[in-house]
C-alpha cells in the first residue's frame, strides 16, 4: 500500500490542474488539427492533380483542333490537286482539239454559188467533199482555189468527175494542214 502525502499548496494544485487542462486541450486540438491538415493537404494535392490533368486535356484538345485544321487543309489540298489534274487534262484535250470551223469558213469562201455541197466526210486530216456543179468549169475553178489555199494540199479530183459538161456530180479529196486545224 502506498501512501501519498499532499504537501502542495492549493494554488500550486490549481496551477497544475490548469496546466493539465491546457495540455489536454492542446492534445485534443492537435487530434482535430492533424486530420484537418491532412485533409487540406489531400485537397491541395487533388487540386494540383486536376490542374495538371486539365492542362494536359487542354493540350490534347488544342492538338486535336490543330489536327482537324490540318486534316481540313489536307482535304483542301487534295481537292486542289484533283481540280488541277482535271484542268491539266482539259488543257491537254484542248491542245489536241482540232478546230474544223476554220476549214468550213475557208471552204465557204472558196466554193462559188454555182456549186452546191451535198456531203463532207473527214477522216484524220483527210476531207472528202461531194456535191453538184452547174458545169465543169465551175468544178475546175473550185479545184484551183482549193489547190492555191495554204491550208489544203494533195487535192484529188477523179477524172470521172470531169466527163460531164453540165450538172456535174463530183467528189474532191484533199488533206488539211495541221496548223489550220490547231488555230482558232
Amino acid at each position: 500500500m502506498k501512501i501519498y502525502l499532499d504537501l502542495l499548496p492549493e494554488e500550486k494544485k490549481e496551477e497544475i490542474k490548469k496546466k493539465k487542462a491546457f495540455w489536454m486541450i492542446i492534445r485534443q486540438e492537435l487530434r482535430f488539427l492533424i486530420p484537418i491538415i491532412v485533409f487540406i493537404s489531400i485537397l491541395f494535392s487533388i487540386n494540383l492533380i486536376l490542374k495538371i490533368q486539365s492542362d494536359s486535356w487542354n493540350g490534347i484538345y488544342s492538338l486535336e483542333q490543330s489536327q482537324k485544321e490540318y486534316q481540313e487543309l489536307k482535304t483542301y489540298e487534295e481537292e486542289f490537286r484533283q481540280v488541277n489534274s482535271k484542268i491539266s487534262s482539259f488543257s491537254r484535250l484542248q491542245e489536241g482539239h482540232l478546230y474544223w470551223s476554220n476549214v468550213f469558213y475557208q471552204l465557204s469562201d472558196l466554193v462559188p454559188e454555182e456549186i452546191s455541197i451535198n456531203g463532207l466526210i473527214t477522216k484524220d486530216y483527210q476531207v472528202s467533199l461531194s456535191g453538184k456543179a452547174k458545169n465543169r468549169n465551175n468544178l475546175l475553178a473550185l479545184q484551183e482555189k482549193i489547190q492555191s489555199s495554204e491550208c489544203f494540199s494533195n487535192v484529188n479530183v477523179p477524172l470521172s468527175n470531169l466527163v460531164n459538161k453540165e450538172n456535174v456530180d463530183f467528189q474532191i479529196d484533199f488533206e488539211v494542214a495541221i496548223n489550220c486545224l490547231k488555230n482558232k
